[in-house]
This record gives structure tokens, C-alpha cells and sequence, in this order.
């Protein structure tokens, strides 16, 4: 399914990711996860994807979490991760990740964002800024 399509499927859920960046205040702090169960989604998401699945919702955690990812979703299969650490962040949940493709030829770091609560959502740091209207 190319990219905009999928994208404008999620529109209920980029709505969300607006209003978790754009409202301020205490109300967008129920959208951020515990940091538990947001690294337990992000473990789930990139073990669906290195196990060859087909990218999509990932159904067979506590709750379903929706990966944004465009590298899964258009075909690139995942080699290896390591989940390195937690990243200081006021709004959602932020982890590095040590990741291999297998076209690339070394491993790089990528930062994942966690937002939302049922379901939870997981973008690449890329994904999530092309979502949000803060970047490339």
C-alpha cells in the first residue's frame, strides 16, 4: 500500500499524535505511557518485523500497537536490534535503538517514539516528525 494511503488510514491517530504535541498542559500526559509498557510495545513492534511479518498492527501484545515505520512498510526486512537506552523526554516516551537492515552494511542508531494508550503507537523518530509537521 504505498505511504499515503496507509497515512491517511491513521488519520484518527495523527489527530492524536496533533493534539499530544500541539495542546500542552496536563491533559496530553495521559497519552505517554508507562516507560514499562512502552518499551515492552517497541520490543514487540521490532520482533514482529524482524520475524518477517508483514508490516501491520501488532495484535499479540497487552494492548495492539501500530508501528510507523516507512522502512517496514515498504519492504525492508529487519537483520538485528538491540533496545540501548531511554531518552530524557517531557512528551513521549523516546528509545534508542542499534538496528540493522539487511541491505545495510553496518548498524545504526535510530530513536523510536511511544505516544497513546489503547492503541499504543510506535514511530521512527523520522515517521513521527513527517506525522507531527516538526520535520523531514
Amino acid at each position: 500500500m504505498p505511504e499515503n494511503q496507509n497515512l491517511s488510514r491513521h488519520i484518527p491517530l495523527i489527530v492524536l499524535l496533533g493534539l499530544l504535541i500541539g495542546c500542552g498542559g496536563p491533559p496530553e500526559k495521559k497519552y505517554i505511557p508507562r516507560a514499562d509498557l512502552a518499551r515492552g510495545a517497541l520490543e514487540a513492534a521490532l520482533e514482529h518485523w524482524k520475524s518477517g511479518a508483514k508490516h501491520g498492527p501488532v495484535e499479540d501484545f497487552t494492548v495492539p500497537v501500530d508501528v510507523f515505520d516507512a522502512r517496514w512498510q515498504n519492504g525492508k526486512k529487519l537483520e538485528s536490534f538491540e533496545i540501548l537506552s531511554e531518552v530524557p523526554s517531557d512528551g513521549p516516551k523516546i528509545f534508542l535503538v542499534k538496528m540493522k537492515l539487511d541491505e545495510d552494511k553496518d548498524e545504526n542508531e535510530v530513536k523510536y517514539f511511544v505516544v497513546g494508550k489503547d492503541p499504543l503507537l510506535v514511530f521512527r523518530e523520522q515517521d513521527y516528525n513527517k506525522a507531527s509537521g516538526t520535520g523531514g
